[in-house]
C-alpha cells in the first residue's frame, strides 16, 4: 500500500510539472500585459484598497478587512466593502441584507460575517469587480473608500492601496505554483503590494523583513468574546473558557488556527470535527455532533460541556433548518479578532497610506 501511494505520488508529480509550468507563463504573461497598460484598469471615482494573498487557502483576509474597516471608521472614513461572495447561491450584484432567510446562502458567509459586524457599513457582493463597486457608488455617493476582499489577482481594477496577507505558519518561500503547491502567482508578484501583513495568527513566531522591499506589519489572533448562538443562552466572557471542557467544530481554510486558538484560552477540547472551507452543514452532519455532546455528557457525565465554532460558521448555520439540531445546546461562537503586535508601528504605517483621508485636524492631534 504504501508503494502505491509512493508511487501514484510521483504520478502525480510528472503530470503536475508542465501543468504548473504553463499556469506560471500564463500568470506572468498577464501581469506583463497589465503592467504595460495594454490590457485596460479600470478605476473608480474613490480610493480602492485591495486585500488578498499569494496563495490558496485562508490566510486572515477577512479578519484583517474588519480590522481595516473598524479603523477606518473610527477615524469618521466612509468605507463601503466589496467581495466576490464565494460559495453564495446567487450572481451578479447585491447588497447584503441579513433580513433575508440564509444570507449566507444568497451572499457567502464573509461578507455577512463582515455586515453582522459592522452594521453600518455598506457591504456588497460582485463578481464583476468594477461594476459592482460602480454600482455601490451610485447608492453611497458618500464613500471615500472600497476595501475589496480577495482581489489581489484581479486587476481589472484600478487600486490605490494593494495589500497582501501572509500566513506565517505556511511558508511561501518553500512552495510551489498551483497545481503543484498553494501558490497563484510567483514571489515576485509580492512587489505590487504597497504593504505587507505577517499573520502569525496564535504562535508567538517573529520573521526577519529585511529581504522585502515593502512595509511589513507582524499581526496576530486574539479572542475577544464568546456569542451565544441563542437568545436563551447566558453570556460568558472568554475568560470562562479557561479550564472548561468543550466540543468543536469549524468550517475553515485553516482549522488548526482555530483549535490553538481554544488551546491559547485554556479550553479542553474533547473532540474536534473539520470541515471543508465554506461548508455548508448538513443535518446529519449536526446531529452527529449533537449525539456525541450527549454521549459526554450522559456516558461520561461532563458537566459544563460547551460546544465551540467560530463566527463564520455560526452565520452560515442559524438561519438553516439543520440549526435544530443544536437548538437545546450550549453552542457559542468564539469571536477572533487580528490585531497589530506593535501597535504603534501600525498606526504609523495606516496613517502614512491613508494620508490623504484623514482631516487635517485629525492629523494635528497625532
Amino acid at each position: 500500500m504504501h508503494r502505491l501511494k509512493k508511487g501514484w505520488r510521483i504520478v502525480w508529480t510528472v503530470l503536475a510539472i508542465p501543468v504548473a509550468l504553463l499556469y506560471g507563463i500564463f500568470i506572468l504573461l498577464r501581469n506583463w500585459l497589465y503592467d504595460k497598460g495594454w490590457l485596460r484598469v479600470h478605476r473608480l471615482p474613490c480610493t480602492v484598497v485591495s486585500i488578498g494573498n499569494l496563495t490558496l487557502g485562508g490566510s486572515g483576509k477577512t479578519p484583517f478587512a474588519l480590522y481595516l474597516l473598524q479603523w477606518l471608521q473610527e477615524r469618521g472614513i466612509q468605507a463601503g466593502y466589496l467581495s466576490r461572495g464565494y460559495g453564495r447561491s446567487t450572481r451578479g450584484y447585491a447588497e447584503v441584507s441579513l433580513e433575508k432567510p440564509n444570507p449566507a446562502r444568497l451572499y457567502g458567509d464573509e461578507p455577512c460575517l463582515v455586515k453582522s459586524r459592522l452594521p453600518t457599513i455598506p457591504v456588497a457582493v460582485a463578481e464583476n469587480r468594477v461594476l459592482g463597486g460602480q454600482k455601490l457608488l451610485q447608492t453611497y455617493p458618500s464613500l471615500q473608500v472600497i476595501v475589496l476582499d480577495d482581489a489581489f489577482q484581479h486587476r481589472r481594477i484600478y487600486r490605490d492601496i494593494d495589500i497582501l496577507i501572509i500566513d506565517v505558519q505556511h511558508s511561501l518561500w518553500k512552495d510551489w505554483l498551483f497545481p503543484l503547491g498553494r501558490l497563484r502567482e510567483p514571489l515576485r508578484s509580492y512587489r505590487r503590494a504597497h504593504l505587507l501583513i505577517f499573520n502569525r495568527k496564535t504562535r508567538a513566531t517573529s520573521h526577519k523583513t529585511r529581504r522585502f522591499r515593502r512595509p511589513v506589519l507582524e499581526f496576530e489572533y486574539q479572542t475577544t468574546k464568546l456569542i451565544p448562538a441563542h437568545p436563551s443562552l447566558p453570556p460568558l466572557s472568554i475568560e470562562a473558557l479557561r479550564n472548561r471542557n468543550a466540543i468543536s467544530f469549524c468550517g475553515i481554510a485553516t482549522p488548526d488556527s482555530f483549535h490553538e486558538a481554544l488551546i491559547k484560552a485554556g479550553v479542553y477540547v474533547l473532540v474536534r470535527y473539520d470541515f471543508p472551507d465554506h461548508y455548508f452543514f448538513k443535518e446529519r452532519h449536526l446531529a452527529t455532533i449533537r449525539r456525541q455532546f450527549r454521549r459526554f455528557q450522559k456516558r461520561m457525565r461532563i458537566q459544563n460541556l460547551l460546544l465551540l465554532t467560530t463566527e463564520k460558521d455560526l452565520v452560515r448555520i442559524r438561519d438553516t433548518e439543520a440549526f435544530a439540531q443544536l437548538q437545546d445546546l450550549p453552542l457559542y461562537a468564539v469571536q477572533i479578532a487580528m490585531v497589530p503586535v506593535k501597535e504603534a508601528e501600525a498606526q504609523k504605517v495606516f496613517h502614512t497610506l491613508f494620508a490623504n483621508l484623514l482631516s487635517h485636524d485629525y492629523a494635528r492631534s497625532l
